[in-house]
């Protein structure tokens, strides 16, 4: 059901006459690791990931984003082709003067045989754009034959020297298994691009759910946009 809902919002904005009047925005990463919500997905070289996001009459949104994964959340085979693909669409729109809201429908694609998509529903708000919390629901979330649902709140304080402090903490709950995640970092800008060193903490059950050894992580990350 999701699924179905997604590919027609997606197709409804293409088709759209406000597709003449997108503006477009995009950026371009690389890291040390991947990690999704708690869990790293990447067991060998650098974390390549980038992509693209159009805004249809200063509300709608379409985009689109890719990145080099070793495998897909609670499985042990490899990802074919080393690519985990999202599309999104949706809307984002002020809920007050200082309130920023998001609702989004994303389709998350494992190309090749084996690969296991699925659909996700999610509303987000900002605040002052330095807080927020955001809600998540699947129906059949992470490739998963269960409903998950994650949960996750931010806050970011601007720190000397142009760095900015990041904080955020997440729940995610499969089935009957639910475990928590957290992360704290700093950035600081240097012309176009952004350097990023953030340290990751998450449950120790997930090694033997999610075959990840990461519990406790550092993440460096250098990002641009354009």
């Amino acid at each position: 059901m999701l699924g179905k809902a997604c590919a027609s919002l997606i197709l409804g904005l293409i088709a759209s006459g406000a597709a003449h009047a997108a503006d477009w925005s995009g950026y371009a990463s690389v890291a040390t690791d991947y990690r999704y919500r708690g869990v790293s997905l990447l067991d060998s070289g650098p974390a390549l990931q980038g992509g693209v996001e159009g805004r249809f009459d200063d509300t709608w949104l379409f985009g689109a984003d890719a990145a080099r994964v070793d495998r897909q959340w609670t499985y042990h085979e490899a990802v074919p082709d080393h690519l985990q693909v999202e599309m999104h669409a949706g809307a984002d729109f002020g809920c007050g003067a200082d309130c920023r809201m998001r609702v989004l429908l994303t389709r998350y694609m494992l190309p090749g045989p084996g690969g296991r998509d699925w659909t996700e529903a999610s509303v987000s708000v900002a605040l002052f754009a330095r807080a927020g919390a955001a809600y998540s629901y699947s129906q059949h979330g992470l490739g998963l034959p269960f409903q998950t649902r994650s949960a996750e709140a931010w806050f970011e304080q601007p720190l000397p020297a142009g760095a900015v402090l990041e904080l955020s903490y997440g729940q995610v709950e499969v089935d009957r298994f639910d475990y928590g995640y957290a992360r704290a970092g700093v950035s600081r800008r240097f012309g176009r691009f952004v350097a990023d060193l953030a340290f990751h903490w998450s449950d120790r059950a997930l090694r033997r759910v999610a075959s990840d050894d990461h519990a406790t992580h550092a993440v460096l990350t250098l990002s641009t946009g354009f």
